[in-house]
């Protein structure tokens, strides 16, 4: 079976979930790395905006992973490279998109350290939870 096929044949409902989660994300990230200034929320805390960058691609991280589990059948060190990959050149593209949208500023390097590091988390925490739900078995 090919990854496309794999992707329309909704009746691999537990790849379909991953990977429409991702697809989700994806475009949460295009909204939210378009909008302006002032629709933004008030910083709370100090380097909110990293936290927010890290947590953020966590979920997309654990996402992406999931979906490449199920899809690819993706493991190991292959894994972990294919979603550092992406990962961090959608964190890359979206800083290199900030920085047109007024008011925004862009190419922050501590922004996508955040994001590749949220990321990688995300594969860790998957792999724990596969890990903690194969032993439950």
């Amino acid at each position: 079976m090919t990854i496309l096929f794999r992707i329309l044949d909704f009746s691999l409902n537990r790849a379909a979930v991953p990977a429409s989660l991702f697809a989700l994300w994806l475009a949460i990230l295009y909204h939210v790395s378009n909008r302006v200034p002032t629709d933004m929320p008030e910083m709370l805390v100090p380097q909110q905006d990293k936290i927010l960058h890290f947590v953020f691609f966590l979920g997309g991280g654990m996402a992406l992973t999931a979906s490449l589990r199920l899809l690819a059948r993706l493991r190991g060190f292959p894994l972990l490279f294919v979603v550092a990959l992406a990962m961090g050149l959608l964190g890359a593209l979206d800083e290199y998109n900030q920085q047109f949208i007024p008011g925004r500023s862009g190419l922050s390097i501590a922004d996508w350290i955040a994001d590749l590091s949220g990321a990688l988390a995300g594969v860790g925490m998957l792999h724990l939870l596969v890990a903690f739900l194969q032993r439950k078995k």
